[in-house]
Order: structure tokens, then sequence, then C-alpha cells
């Protein structure tokens, strides 16, 4: 994967060649007033990007469904001295 910048002007002239290099592979950073504004990718990346944060959110519920069940363990500190 390559990752191009391109600014906002720069992408309206050249949004064909942008979207052939996209679908070669490229991943382009669009910047606005020289910040990341946004990601020009694939809609296979897209797809793959976001399967991967619905399995973090599934695992991440299952670690708390854990924790919420798990015993309390005390700090050791008695808390009536």
């Amino acid at each position: 994967m390559n990752t191009k910048t391109i600014n906002v002007n720069e992408l309206q002239s050249q949004i064909s060649k942008v979207l052939k290099d996209v679908q070669d592979g490229d991943v382009y950073e669009v910047m606005r007033y020289s910040e990341p504004f946004a990601v020009v990718l694939s809609y296979d990346k897209y797809l793959m990007l976001k399967g991967e944060c619905k399995k973090c959110i599934q695992e991440l519920r299952q670690v708390a469904e854990i924790v919420k069940k798990a015993p309390r363990q005390s700090s050791g500190q008695d808390k009536n001295k």
C-alpha cells in the first residue's frame, strides 16, 4: 500500500488519476489548509477497516462482560482503621 498526500484543489483537478491510483491500491490523505481532512481508499480497504472495527468492538464487549462478572478484589486497605 502506498499512501500519498494531496490537497483539495489537486484532488479536484486530478480526480480521475486519483481514482485510478486508488483502484491500483494507493491511499490518498486529503489535506485542507495543511491539515488532514479526509482519506480516499478503495471500497475493499474500507470494508476491511470497517470489519476490523466491528471485531474490536465485539472483543471489547466480551472483555467488559468478563470484568463485570469477575469478583472484586480487596485493595488490601482496611477502611475501618
